[in-house]
């Protein structure tokens, strides 16, 4: 009898914890904040990869020509190492 009514319970549980998950979800302000932050990425590196490759013959033969070491700790040039997925096409 107590382990019906402690199956009875947990089932109860689970539906509460389920309906309570189906109202946050559904709640349009975490909808909302959801969306943006997925638009935001997608936009971002979309973003991104049209700047890199409009700019990368421009920007890259420096980065190029540069020794393992500038590329590492030269300042200007630590921030175009996506340069490397470009050097093939230069």
């Amino acid at each position: 009898m107590a382990q019906t009514q402690n199956l009875i319970r947990g089932f109860i549980a689970l539906i509460v914890l389920i309906a309570f998950g189906a109202l946050i979800v559904t709640n349009p302000i975490v909808t909302s904040v959801a969306g943006g932050v997925l638009w935001s990425r997608d936009y971002n590196s979309s973003m991104k990869a049209a700047y890199y490759e409009r700019n990368f013959q421009r920007v890259c033969p420096e980065y190029k020509a540069a020794s393992t070491w500038d590329r590492w700790f030269d300042q200007n040039l630590s921030y175009i190492g996506w340069c490397d997925g470009y050097i093939d096409r230069l």
